[in-house]
């Protein structure tokens, strides 16, 4: 099947390279392979990845990664996808699953800070 519309974060985003968030996942890692890792999939990946290496800021880090690698382009990639889409699961896979992902980590970050805290 052919692409009707690019899945890189620098389709989308003005100035946008890859080598960015090339450089933000080695700097957290992330073992990566040769090509893009700006692939709307990979950068799930890579969100999947680091939750699953559990260290102290794995949610900071998350956090970075959908604030500014994932959520400043998807409204309009996941757009194309709905509007393109010929099976229900891809009309599904919106941009609100992301925000409710990003939401869930927010969460938790508060609910680590709660714990710290000397009243908890």
């Amino acid at each position: 099947m052919a692409v009707r519309f690019p899945p890189w974060r620098s389709s989308y985003v003005e100035n946008a390279e890859e080598d960015a968030v090339r450089v933000f996942l080695q700097q957290r890692g992330m073992p990566l392979k040769e090509g893009a890792v700006d692939h709307f999939g990979a950068l799930l990946l890579a969100a999947s990845w680091l939750e699953d290496q559990a260290g102290e800021d794995e949610n900071v880090a998350q956090l970075a990664l959908f604030d500014g690698f994932l959520l400043p382009w998807s409204d309009r990639f996941l757009g194309k996808v709905e509007s393109h889409a010929t099976t229900a699961f891809y009309r599904t896979l919106t941009r609100e699953a992301l925000e409710a992902l990003r939401e869930d980590l927010v969460e938790e970050e508060d609910d680590e800070d709660a714990q710290d805290s000397p009243d908890a």
